[in-house]
């Protein structure tokens, strides 16, 4: 059985509402978008293995607005070293 996303959201969200006292009332909401904005740019730019071009193609965003948002969000775009480490061992 799987978990829609609506009902991990759910979940997480209200846990982080209602369980963390350091959030000030009136600035949940961007708090929210913007940590799951920054996990969602992660996510995929791992699994595209740091490809700009076709982040942005699976987020539907431009390039542009891919850097934007990595700038902003203080998401770190380059590819780890043990992922460079692992991917130049399996050339050889």
């Amino acid at each position: 059985m799987s978990v829609s996303l609506y009902d991990l959201l759910k979940r997480d969200v209200k846990k982080m509402v209602f369980g963390i006292s350091k959030y000030e009332k009136g600035n949940i909401y961007p708090l929210i978008v913007e940590e799951v904005e920054k996990y969602v740019i992660e996510v995929v730019l791992e699994e595209v293995n740091y490809n700009y071009f076709r982040a942005a193609q699976v987020l539907g965003i431009s390039r542009s607005t891919l850097y934007q948002k990595i700038k902003n969000l203080n998401i770190d775009g380059e590819k780890p070293a043990l992922m460079i480490t692992e991917n130049r061992e399996q050339e050889f």
